[in-house]
C-alpha cells in the first residue's frame, strides 16, 4: 500500500497552487472582506494541507499572499479580461451579422446600435455583477478610494491599476470594432479608450447604487427612439447609449 507523500516534501509550486485554490474557493463562497479577515494564512494552510514553512517562504506575510490571491481571482474568471462575457460578445456579433441590410443606411445603423446596446448592456451588467472577480475588484477599489488604511494598499493599488488597464485596453478594442461595424468614429479629441473609461465609471457607479436599491436601477424605462418605437430600457443601457452618442459621430460627417 502506498502512503501519502509527507507534507514537508510537497513542491513549492504545488503548495502555491493549493493555497491559492483554497483561498479562491473561500472568496467565492464568502466574498473578500476589506480587512482580509477571512484570509488567514494559518487557517488556509490547514485547509490546503500544505507545509507551513513552504508557505512562508513563498509569502513572508499575508499582504503578499493577498496580492497573489487578487491576481488569481481574475485569472480564474476568464471573462473579465475579454471586457464582455461570451454571451454579450455573441449578441454584438449577431447584431452585425443579422442586420446587414439595416446597416446599409445611417438611420438603420443607429436603430441597430440602439437595440444592440439596449439588450447587450442589460445582459452584461447582470452577468458581470455575479462574478467573483468583479465583486473583489469593486470591494478593493472602494476600500482604496475611501481614504481608510488598507493592508498592502500600495501593492493592491498597483495590481488593480494593472488589471484595470488590461480591461480598458480590451474594451477600447471592442468599441473600435463596434464603431467600424456601425459606421462611427470618435469625435475629435476623444479615443476609444476614453469611451471605455467613461462607460466603466458609469457602470461602476450604477452598480454601487444597484446594490443599495436594485429597483431604482433595474426598473424598466419605456423610451422611444426613432422609428423602432417604444422599447423597454434598463437605465444602464440608456446611460451607455447616451455616452456612446456623445463620444462618437458618423464616419461620413
Amino acid at each position: 500500500m502506498r502512503h501519502p507523500e509527507p507534507r514537508t516534501r510537497r513542491p513549492a509550486g504545488e503548495t502555491r497552487a493549493l493555497m491559492l485554490d483554497v483561498a479562491v474557493q473561500r472568496v467565492r463562497s464568502e466574498g473578500l472582506l476589506l480587512d482580509y479577515a477571512n484570509i488567514e494564512l494559518e487557517d488556509l494552510i490547514r485547509a490546503a494541507g500544505v507545509p507551513r514553512s513552504t508557505v512562508f517562504r513563498i509569502w513572508p506575510h499575508r499582504v503578499a499572499f493577498v496580492a497573489d490571491l487578487v491576481r488569481a481571482l481574475f485569472e480564474a474568471d476568464a471573462g473579465f479580461d475579454t471586457g464582455f462575457d461570451a454571451e454579450t460578445l455573441g449578441m454584438l456579433q449577431a447584431a452585425v451579422g443579422e442586420n446587414a441590410e439595416a446597416l446599409r443606411t445611417a438611420d438603420g445603423r443607429q436603430a441597430v446600435l440602439r437595440d444592440t446596446l439596449r439588450v447587450a448592456v442589460t445582459h452584461n451588467m447582470a452577468a458581470v455583477e455575479g462574478t467573483v472577480a468583479w465583486r473583489a475588484y469593486r470591494t478593493m477599489s472602494a476600500a482604496l478610494s475611501s481614504g481608510d488604511a488598507v493592508p498592502g494598499g500600495d501593492e493592491i493599488r498597483d495590481l488593480l491599476s494593472e488589471i484595470e488597464a488590461r480591461y480598458l485596453d480590451r474594451m477600447a478594442e471592442i468599441y473600435r470594432g463596434i464603431n467600424g461595424a456601425f459606421g462611427l468614429r470618435m469625435r475629435d479629441g476623444l479615443t476609444e479608450r476614453d469611451l471605455a473609461v467613461a462607460i466603466m465609471a458609469m457602470i461602476d457607479g450604477m452598480g454601487d447604487h444597484r446594490r443599495i436599491n436594485p429597483a431604482m436601477i433595474d426598473a424598466p424605462r419605456v423610451v422611444t427612439f426613432g422609428p423602432e418605437g417604444p422599447r423597454d430600457w434598463h437605465l444602464a443601457g440608456l446611460a451607455v447609449y447616451g455616452v456612446y452618442t456623445a463620444f462618437t459621430e458618423s464616419a461620413d460627417a
